[in-house]
């Protein structure tokens, strides 16, 4: 792995060196601004804060997973030509680190969407499981984490290009009152569960923040983390789980292979649903953001009744 990213690096600085000095003025006389996303997600939530103020494109594809996914160097001019780079940070779109430094711009060229949210939102931080000690990247699964990227995204275009700032206002508000509304109607339809229903075991460790905001258990995950296999003791705790508190439904991720959880469902007489998102868009209707939410609810909602 580190042969193979290295090897990625050297070529993405290749590129760069052939491509000349990067252009790092805003687009914005033209009334234009061009913003690159890690993610598919990222790119939806930008365009609910920003609309027609900006172009925007996603590095990683639809329907890809960012955990594992590796740039190449056509993914160089991408963010050469960006007024403005938008990841998460907290460990989920790390590989962005090279194509900063092979584009030749910098940390001044960048919003990091989820990290300093405690210090400026008051945003509470979930820590990951398997006692691993780091931060749960993967805070818009909550809605209210999704209006502060939102906002957040609005707040530096429009201080980038004040010019903007009067369409960015009236996109941003949009876009926020309809995550508002996504967020009370899963509430609604979650309150609905008796409480003891609200279990559930998923793929990876990425629904903390769906499950805080919606008062579920998750009694636990397959794997920490993408392309991580369990150990045996791992995969026999969990079975123990699964059996103790009655969980019927074990959920993965329409992007990701679910050979581990296939293998527990035989054994605890469980059911493996793939039907969840959770870094990416996907197809209709799982193709927005707010798409991606009801669909995850669905999804669960229709297992715990």
């Amino acid at each position: 792995m580190m042969r193979r990213a290295l090897s990625t690096l050297l070529a993405l600085l290749s590129v760069a060196a052939c491509s000349g000095t990067p252009d790092t003025s805003a687009t914005t006389a033209d009334n234009t601004y061009h913003v690159v996303t890690t993610t598919s997600i990222f790119a939806d939530l930008a365009e609910m804060a920003l609309g027609d103020a900006a172009t925007i494109e996603s590095i990683v594809p639809a329907g890809a997973d960012v955990h594992t996914f590796e740039p190449s160097p056509s993914d160089v001019q991408k963010i050469q030509s960006a007024d403005l780079i938008i990841a998460n940070g907290l460990g989920l779109d790390d590989w962005i680190g090279s194509l900063i430094e092979a584009a030749g711009r910098g940390e001044h060229d960048m919003l990091l969407l989820g990290e300093g949210l405690d210090q400026e939102r008051g945003w509470i931080y979930l820590q990951q499981s398997e006692g691993r000690g780091t931060v749960d990247p993967h805070i818009w699964l909550d809605p209210k984490g999704a209006a502060l990227y939102v906002q957040r995204i609005a707040d530096r275009v429009s201080g980038d290009a004040p010019n903007l700032a009067e369409r960015i206002t009236a996109s941003s508000a949009d876009g926020l009152k309809k995550i508002e509304a996504v967020d009370r109607d899963l509430a609604a339809a979650f309150a609905a569960i008796d409480p003891s229903r609200r279990k559930i075991v998923t793929m990876h460790d990425a629904f903390g923040y769906f499950a805080r905001a919606y008062e579920i258990e998750i009694v636990g995950v397959a794997v920490a983390a993408p392309g991580q296999d369990p150990s045996a003791q791992q995969i026999r705790t969990l079975i123990d789980a699964i059996r103790a508190t009655g969980v019927t439904a074990l959920f993965s991720e329409v992007q990701l292979p679910s050979k581990v959880l296939e293998q527990i469902a035989a054994e605890t007489g469980t059911t493996v649903l793939q039907d969840l998102y959770s870094d990416a868009l996907g197809a209709p209707p799982a193709d927005s953001y707010l798409g991606v939410m009801r669909t995850d609810a669905d999804a669960i909602l229709g297992a715990l009744r």
